[in-house]
């Protein structure tokens, strides 16, 4: 693999990125580069050349590069998922948009594995900016304050938990969720998915509720269950309608998703 040059003119700025290491380049962050180093240059004119010599690697998004470190020995990508979605919000940072679902999970850290294609959120009266049509997109909404990790809007994990027991068929790896949905529930805050519970249907009350006790949560289990249960009339399901499954007469959901690793307390309600 050919060697990438480093003009002696763009020294100091290349330098610079290999000190700060950012996974994203902008036109903005260019320029503060180059007042900071007292350079007497124009940020079109140093990222085209970047570009040039494979130190900036180029995206959908105008005026956003990736850099490609001295470290990958060439114009190679780092492979980060959200390198669009990271670009996009430094460019309209007021968009609602949010790592969402199997995504969410995994950044977490929940997850053992990335889904095959990333998800995030974005409202339904939105249109997706082209460069992230890439992503699976939900309209689906959270209603309690975005997490933040690794410099990404993502949902909480009471919304995730919530949004789950909302619409189940929209998560795509319930095979796995038996693998990190004790972990998950622990970290669950009592008043947040009361919060994020406020407003929305007896059937997903009933399913976040049955969801947190298979994760061990019988505490806020029954707080759910208790603010539901006069109002309680099922089947609610968890899984397709036609799949075969048992009802839970606790929460009178309908399993076929979780049914064959639940706890084994629970089949005391059967």
């Amino acid at each position: 693999m050919t060697a990438r040059s480093v003009p002696s003119s763009l020294a100091p700025i290349i330098e610079e990125l290999e000190l700060r290491q950012p996974k994203l380049v902008t036109k903005a962050y260019l320029e503060d580069l180059i007042n900071d180093r007292g350079l007497d240059l124009r940020p079109d004119d140093v990222a085209h050349r970047l570009q040039m010599q494979g130190w900036l690697l180029s995206l959908k998004t105008k005026d956003a590069w990736e850099f490609a470190p001295a470290s990958r020995a060439g114009r190679i990508g780092s492979g980060d998922p959200f390198i669009e979605l990271r670009a996009t919000i430094h460019h309209r940072p007021a968009l609602p948009v949010a790592v969402a679902y199997e995504s969410a999970a995994w950044l977490h850290g929940f997850a053992r594995r990335p889904p095959e294609k990333e998800v995030i959120s974005i409202p339904a009266n939105i249109d997706p900016p082209p460069a992230l049509k890439g992503f699976r997109i939900t309209h689906i909404q959270g209603q309690i304050d975005l997490a933040q990790i690794d410099q990404l809007p993502i949902w909480s994990v009471e919304t995730l938990i919530v949004l789950m027991g909302e619409r189940p068929m929209s998560y795509r790896a319930w095979p796995t969720v038996m693998e990190w949905l004790g972990e998950a529930a622990s970290r669950v805050e009592h008043d947040l998915i009361l919060k994020e519970l406020s407003g929305r249907g007896l059937a997903t009350w009933a399913r976040t509720g049955y969801i947190l006790e298979v994760g061990g949560r019988e505490d806020l289990g029954e707080k759910i269950h208790q603010q539901m249960e006069p109002l309680k009339k099922g089947p609610f399901y968890l899984g397709p309608r036609n799949s075969p499954g048992k009802v839970y007469k606790r929460w009178d959901v309908r399993d076929s998703i979780l049914l064959h690793r639940t706890i084994p307390k629970l089949n005391r309600n059967l």
